[in-house]
């Protein structure tokens, strides 16, 4: 009889389950993924499903968000005629990446940038601190994790610095990648000195049911002055002290410092978010006047949970199927999406040079797992696939042709496309595409390829395992 009782709920249950899931148009790999959780692990699976299963930034947040895009499609078609340049001067593939970039989130191409790659930690801090020193006006920060300790102590330092003598300064720090840092004295430091400090997203347990505590704000946005600004994959934390008990040695992470409109580009991209945090009025202030800094065209592209349609998911595809000779992709976390997978195949069978780079050890032993899943597809079109070994290589890049490259905080896996709040720069410039290229070629010499052969002869247990593990990426 009991038997029988637990039967009929586990009937019921997955009926609801299952429902709920199609009456949200999920998609598929994720649907069946869900489902088959439930199936095998009712009680775990539901108690999943009900703190990750949907993506609900809250009421708030969504009629908060409804209410903003209007207004930011409203303040992007008055950024200045002087400031925007013609995708119709483009080659063919870079125009067609540019025209759907502006047609997904409304931000044009501009020109008038001048660009500097920083492909080392603490030569991108160093550079930093002294333009935050300089700042003459104002300093916007946003990144996902601070983490106090070494090079970021000196960070704070000029805060407090660029504080005290009367420059408004102002950071937003995710609640979850930055939690041990609002538990240390240099928040206090901070707030004494008249920082503000927005706290995105905050970690309450207590809302878990109402709100997914899962969806973060995985941007990393440095603007000075309006006219400066970094973007890329670093956050607030030094590698000499970041993670050392993780295994997988110092993080390596490359930024770029932009001198051009897209700083404050970036800068209203950033206020969005502390509009949807605080719900204060999204009003940058309005353009500085500004000669150009240099020749280099830009787009800004976020994207984030808000939206029902995975944005850079499209832009990532427009760029590989724009790739004529040699598509490059630097990223710690590679668990693609079906379509990503086909694209990147494609591009092989039709002769693009397709190279993957990627670190050896990562952070996390299920998305190892998962992405391993992989590697047999793509080793078996003609697809390099590099292991970096000096560290856990946190660069995400993608270099298409050496002609345009797509660069920033954008992971290749379900979670950056789906559930983080990411920002992308898109750089139409041979010169810094090639600056990129060569970043790129450094990482693989400190790289080992992997084999096909040699792959496909590992011991079986680790095949069913990783395959296992991908049935369930879409939840990873």
């Amino acid at each position: 009889m009991v038997f029988n009782y637990l039967t009929v709920l586990h009937i019921v249950v997955l009926l609801a389950v299952s429902l709920r899931i199609f009456s949200r148009r999920t998609a598929h790999g994720t649907a069946l993924a869900w489902l088959l959780l439930v199936i095998l692990l009712p009680a775990v699976g539901v108690l999943m499903y009900l703190l990750i299963g949907e993506r609900r930034l809250g009421r708030t947040w969504m009629e908060r968000a409804i209410a903003l895009q209007p207004q930011i499609l409203r303040w992007a078609q008055d950024i200045p005629v002087s400031a925007l340049a013609d995708p119709g001067e483009l080659n063919t593939g870079a125009e067609s990446v540019s025209r759907l970039a502006t047609g997904s989130v409304g931000l044009p191409l501009m020109g008038g940038h001048s660009l500097q790659l920083l492909a080392d930690s603490s030569v991108s801090m160093r550079t930093l601190i002294a333009d935050i020193d300089a700042a003459g006006s104002s300093v916007h920060l946003e990144f996902y994790i601070w983490n106090p300790g070494g090079f970021v102590d000196d960070l704070v330092a000029a805060l407090i610095r660029a504080a005290q003598r009367g420059i408004p300064c102002s950071t937003l720090m995710d609640s979850l990648g930055s939690r041990p840092f609002f538990k240390s004295e240099a928040i206090d430091r901070l707030r004494e000195a008249g920082v503000t400090i927005v706290e995105i997203l905050p970690v309450n347990p207590l809302r878990a049911l109402l709100v997914r505590l899962d969806l973060r704000d995985h941007r990393k946005i440095a603007v000075i002055d309006r006219r400066i600004a970094y973007t890329g994959s670093m956050n607030i934390a030094d590698p000499r002290f970041f993670k050392q008990d993780a295994g997988v040695g110092e993080w390596v992470d490359a930024m770029v410092r932009i001198e051009g409109p897209a700083a404050w580009v970036l800068e209203a991209v950033s206020l969005s978010l502390t509009a949807l945090q605080t719900g204060s009025d999204f009003a940058p202030p309005p353009p500085p006047d500004m000669a150009p800094a240099g020749n280099s065209q830009v787009q800004i592209f976020p994207s984030g949970p808000q939206s029902s349609t995975r944005h850079i998911e499209q832009l990532l595809l427009a760029a590989i199927y724009a790739a004529k000779r040699e598509i490059v992709l630097t990223t710690p976390y590679f668990v693609p999406s079906e379509t990503l997978l086909v694209a990147l195949r494609s591009a092989a069978i039709r002769g693009v040079r397709v190279i993957l780079i990627v670190p050896e050890k990562i952070d996390s032993l299920l998305v190892r797992y998962a992405s391993n899943a992989y590697v047999e597809d793509l080793l078996a079109v003609g697809i390099t696939i590099q292991r970096f070994g000096a560290g856990l290589l946190h660069t995400k890049s993608m270099v298409v042709d050496e002609e345009f490259t797509i660069f920033g905080t954008v992971n290749l896996d379900l979670r950056s496309f789906e559930l983080n709040f990411e920002v992308s720069m898109i750089t139409y410039d041979r010169e810094f595409s090639i600056a990129t290229r060569d970043m790129q070629r450094r990482y693989e010499s400190k790289s080992q390829p992997l084999q096909l052969e040699r792959w496909r002869a590992r011991p079986k247990w680790r095949c069913l395992t990783e395959n296992a593990v991908q049935v369930l990426s879409p939840l990873l």
